[in-house]
């Protein structure tokens, strides 16, 4: 009692799957794919926090990460091109003109040391250091000598 696709090879034939099956499955499989990749990419909502808390001006000292920048009113350099004499495009940073400078504060009654920028240093000449410092929201105690 052998069916005749046994008798010549000894093997049944196997049903073949319904291609609409088969695509369903083809589909899911690849959207647990592409779920479990996209899911390393979110950012957890405590990371978020962090990067959202900006710095008080106030808070910029010359430290690690403040780089080459106005202590009193935090300017920093300018991204810019340089471009070469066959019109050649390239990126450059034009440097602020920084220099290390000394004020006596009456408000403080002491002398205060700072990095600053040529046009601060002429805002100041101006109107005079604790003014400045007011109208930038700095404390000057923290660069107190």
């Amino acid at each position: 009692s052998r069916s005749p696709s046994q008798a010549k090879g000894g093997q049944e034939d196997q049903p073949t799957p319904n291609p609409g099956v088969m695509r369903a499955v083809l589909f899911l499989a690849a959207l647990l794919a592409f779920v479990a990749q996209s899911s390393a990419y979110l950012v957890q909502p405590s990371m978020m926090a962090v990067r959202s808390q900006a710095v008080a001006r106030s808070d910029v000292v010359m430290g690690a990460n403040s780089g080459r920048k106005c202590q009193m009113t935090g300017r920093g350099p300018n991204n810019a091109n340089a471009i070469s004499f066959s019109h050649r495009v390239s990126s450059r940073k034009q440097q602020i003109n920084l220099h290390t400078k000394k004020y006596f504060s009456t408000e403080l009654n002491g002398w205060v040391r700072m990095k600053l920028a040529t046009k601060t240093m002429k805002t100041i000449d101006k109107y005079g250091i604790d003014k400045t410092a007011k109208k930038y929201n700095v404390d000057l105690a923290k660069y107190r000598l």
